[in-house]
């Protein structure tokens, strides 16, 4: 599978900076205008699709047939499409997985890996094999007493359980993003309905997979999607830079496993030595699976990283280097704009903001 790095990034220059500052500041800090009522119809906007760019790969899939279900709520999906492999997503063959030896040790080793983390920046992802069912729950019910604060990602049809450790800055710098964006898109008069914050609930996936997994923050349109089992719109993903090609994976979990429905996915890469924030941004990238002999083809969706941004609080003066970081409406709230409505924006000065937040 191809890395799919980001584009390079570019200093932002100050006339990059002031077309978009006039018209996020009043967004963001302008006075909360009542909701006008405007009747719309609200349905599920297709997504437009380009070819995919030369050489670009993607990770390996097994298939789901058309009416397949999408976590609880019993959702079929209109076209046949791909999961991700479990033991791609997993990363076994790069981060071979330590067997799971009982709830003690498991907490020892949290409580082994957190101490590491409070010292320097290491990988903050356990891996264990051998997790059953039976065993997971058990963990789900007693994640209190593991000693820190954890996110699963299980995979049950290879018994594979992956745990990442969030620390302070990791959830400052993703909190205040999903914050910022509901504090606009509630200035710009979007229904609470329509900017549900989801938190780090867990998704799971179809059989023959049936993988599940916690996101950092996520948005939802819950008039589009009621159902609890439905995908979110945007998602969030953090982690330190040592756990980069796991916050990848991520990434294609999101992707893959929900049909493209995940319509943007952030990931915040942050190193805590140099004092900097990467944020790259991920969108679906359709295109047709091929055909074997164990499988018809069907459509694959693989991540597109579409641009980075990097906030550096070391540099004197903090500097941003890349675009302004741009929420397309249409893909946080899975609806056009009308009216006053458009495009989440943070400009240079919200994103120095987070870096101070995050970093102060």
């Amino acid at each position: 599978m191809s890395d799919n790095r980001c584009p390079q990034v570019q200093v932002l220059s100050k006339q990059h900076i002031s077309r978009y500052t006039a018209k996020s500041s009043a967004i963001a800090l302008g006075p909360n205008r009542q909701y006008q009522g405007q009747s719309r119809k609200l349905t599920m906007m297709s997504r437009s699709m380009t070819d995919r760019e030369e050489g670009e790969e993607s990770t390996p899939l097994t298939e789901v047939t058309e009416g397949s279900t999408l976590g609880p709520s019993a959702d079929s999906m209109s076209s046949s499409f791909k999961l991700p492999e479990s033991t791609t997503l997993a990363m076994s063959e790069i981060y071979p997985p330590r067997t799971y030896r009982g709830f003690d040790d498991c907490r020892k080793s949290i409580l082994a890996l957190y101490g590491r983390l409070k010292e320097r920046d290491v990988n903050q992802v356990l891996s264990y094999k051998h997790v059953g069912r039976s065993v997971f729950v058990d963990l789900e019910k007693h994640r209190s007493k593991l000693g820190a604060a954890v996110r699963f990602t299980y995979f049950k049809d290879i018994e594979t359980l992956l745990m990442k450790i969030p620390l302070a800055p990791h959830e400052t710098a993703h909190l205040s993003i999903a914050g910022d964006t509901r504090t606009i898109l509630t200035n710009m008069g979007v229904e609470p309905a329509e900017r549900v914050p989801m938190g780090a609930t867990t998704y799971t996936t179809n059989p023959p997979s049936e993988s599940s997994k916690e996101g950092d923050s996520a948005l939802k349109n819950k008039i589009l999607r009621p159902n609890d089992g439905d995908w979110p719109h945007c998602v969030i993903e953090c982690g330190l830079s040592e756990s980069l090609p796991h916050l990848r994976m991520a990434v294609d979990w999101w992707i893959g496993n929900s049909g493209g429905d995940v319509n943007l996915v952030l990931l915040l890469n942050i190193s805590r030595a140099r004092k900097t924030i990467t944020i790259e941004k991920y969108i679906p990238f359709a295109r047709q699976g091929p055909r074997t002999r164990a499988q018809t083809a069907g459509t694959v969706h693989v991540r597109r990283c579409v641009s980075t941004i990097v906030i550096n609080m070391k540099a004197n003066p903090p500097s941003v280097h890349g675009p302004p970081l741009i929420l397309e409406f249409e893909k946080i709230v899975g609806r056009p704009a009308v009216g006053q409505e458009h495009d989440v924006v943070f400009d240079y000065a919200a994103l120095l903001t987070i870096g101070a937040t995050v970093f102060g």
